[in-house]
């Protein structure tokens, strides 16, 4: 059996790395920063979300699994991304303390997306690294090596 692969969209003139190297490696997943036309599960951090709700909207069939963390709303200007179209099972992750986000933010991503919504304790805007074994299990059930 192949490997899971994952797609890591980061914001713009972020470079790509692993969050949690140790972590990654006991699973059996390929993480990569480009999706290239293959199933795969999503993951978008901050604004970079947007990238991974562009993939999950755009490739329902090939986007089964997708992880939002810290990602802002659009604020004023409607999105043009068809969120109705997404199947993907979504999670999307906020830190408590993240004072980027704002309560209406959150409550947009919980209205318009069918998604599992997690705070994490004392969390400000960078909880990727902390939440990557979470991001892992949503992203990769059943991979975890023994």
């Amino acid at each position: 059996m192949s490997a899971r692969r994952i797609v890591l969209c980061l914001p713009a003139k972020t470079r790509f790395f692993d969050p949690l190297p140790e972590e990654t490696a006991r699973r059996d997943v390929e993480l990569s920063a480009e999706w290239d036309g293959t199933p795969a599960g999503v993951v978008g951090c901050a604004e970079g979300g947007w990238v991974a709700l562009t993939l999950a909207a755009e490739h329902t069939q090939l986007v089964d699994r997708l992880v939002l963390v810290s990602a802002p709303a659009p604020g004023t200007e409607p999105t043009t991304i068809d969120l109705d179209s997404i199947q993907a099972k979504t999670l999307v992750l906020f830190g408590m303390r993240d004072e980027a986000v704002s309560h209406a933010d959150r409550s947009w991503w919980r209205d318009r997306l069918n998604a599992r919504l997690e705070m994490v304790p004392n969390g400000g805007r960078d909880i990727l690294v902390r939440t990557w074994p979470r991001v892992l299990s949503h992203l990769a059930p059943h991979t975890l090596r023994k």
